[in-house]
């Protein structure tokens, strides 16, 4: 039985994580030309912790962001080299 519940809170955890039902505020993020966007855009599926606690190099944001767009996320074109500059640079590899 205990498996049984275990299983069901983190499921449940899972998924309101994934709404955006405990989404940090903008502060999470380091200030740049690009945090209100960044903030913006993020958070809108997950919270910040996917993004603060990851360290990546400008290709793999880039990797990153071309996926979350895949999956929904809404950057214009004119914005995405912003947006990864600004992920490259605040969150480079650890």
């Amino acid at each position: 039985m205990k498996i049984y519940v275990s299983v069901h809170a983190a499921i449940i955890c899972l998924i309101l994580g994934n709404t955006g039902a405990f989404a940090q505020t903008a502060d999470d993020f380091p200030p740049g030309a690009a945090h209100d966007l960044v903030s913006k855009t993020c958070t809108q599926c997950h919270n910040s912790d996917p993004i603060i606690f990851s360290g990546k190099t400008r290709e793999g944001w880039a990797q990153t962001v071309t996926v979350m767009v895949g999956n929904g996320a809404t950057v214009a074109p004119a914005d995405f080299d912003k947006v990864v500059d600004y992920l490259a640079k605040s969150f480079p590899p650890k």
